[in-house]
């Protein structure tokens, strides 16, 4: 367990290019040569169904494969307007070096009409961060279950991966132990940011901190906690501090925090094609250090 610093050289609404959908369903048509598909995948605890975009790489398979979240818009109207998450700069990256990718859309998100989103946390005066977790975990976790029965992947090689709100659910899921999880992997994970009112300091942060600190023992397997230093919606206070919460609390993994990066206030390094090189290095690194026998 240590902290790294990467050399090297995005609020939520001006980070949704990098943190939330990108190409809505019917805006654009799947991608052939990524091997895309769109599937209506339920999550039966909620009663409830969302929407899976899977990309392949080449080949037969089994792969091993990810689970790729987004992030929440600031406002309740975006993110009923979101579009359907394919954030193609990543997902590349992660088809060439052999992985399956599978994509949700979070309960509520680009619905239009729903009446809430089955992540929400309520008010920052009052925010309930454990009741997000477990309505993102019913979202991610019906994806997971429906992943395994894709006969090409390998269900003993996967990984939660997520961007800013998808990386606190991905932090999160992996507390209910699914079978076969290998690491999470979380770009600018949190909750509650927005730059333009609370510029580096989200609400509830020592809310957030307990939040993580309670669930590190329950977390089997390794996370990665990345962050840019000028990330306008989790600033260097509360990177710091939560990582050191869940590792204090028996949390095994690494805290990266790459320089300032220019796009989308420092908060969509993984999703900005200018950001690729720097996470991932950090990937790699981390994959090298936690002894995971996996390709990258």
């Amino acid at each position: 367990m240590h902290r790294a610093a990467i050399s090297g050289t995005l609020v939520l609404l001006a980070a949704l290019a990098a943190s939330a959908p990108t190409a809505a369903r019917g805006e654009a048509g799947p991608d052939a040569a990524l091997r895309e598909s769109v599937h209506d995948v339920p999550v039966p605890e909620a009663g409830a169904t969302i929407v899976v975009t899977s990309f392949r790489p080449p080949g037969a398979g089994r792969f091993p494969w990810i689970v790729l979240s987004h992030g929440t818009a600031v406002t309740k109207e975006a993110n009923l307007n979101l579009a359907r998450y394919r954030p193609l700069n990543p997902v590349r990256e992660w088809l060439r070096r052999g992985y399956a990718v599978f994509v949700p859309m979070r309960r509520g998100y680009g619905s239009k009409t729903a009446a809430h989103l089955g992540d929400d946390y309520g008010s920052c005066k009052k925010p309930d961060f454990r009741r997000a977790g477990d309505g993102a975990a019913l979202d991610l976790l019906a994806t997971v279950a429906w992943a395994k029965t894709q006969r090409d992947v390998d269900p003993e090689r996967w990984l939660l991966v997520g961007q800013s709100a998808g990386g606190f659910a991905s932090i999160y899921t992996a507390s209910k132990r699914p079978a076969g999880l290998v690491a999470v992997l979380a770009f600018a994970p949190g909750r509650g940011g927005d730059p333009k009112t609370r510029p580096g300091e989200p609400c509830g942060s020592e809310q957030l901190a307990a939040l993580y600190a309670s669930i590190a023992p329950q977390i089997e397997v390794p996370v990665l906690w990345f962050y840019a230093a000028n990330d306008q919606y989790l600033g260097p206070r509360v990177q710091h501090l939560w990582f050191d919460r869940f590792q204090g609390a028996g949390g095994r993994g690494e805290l990266v925090v790459v320089p300032a990066f220019p796009q989308a206030y420092g908060h969509g390094v993984f999703p900005s094609a200018a950001g690729t090189p720097l996470w991932t290095a950090a990937v790699g690194r981390f994959f090298k250090a936690q002894g995971l026998a996996l390709p990258f």
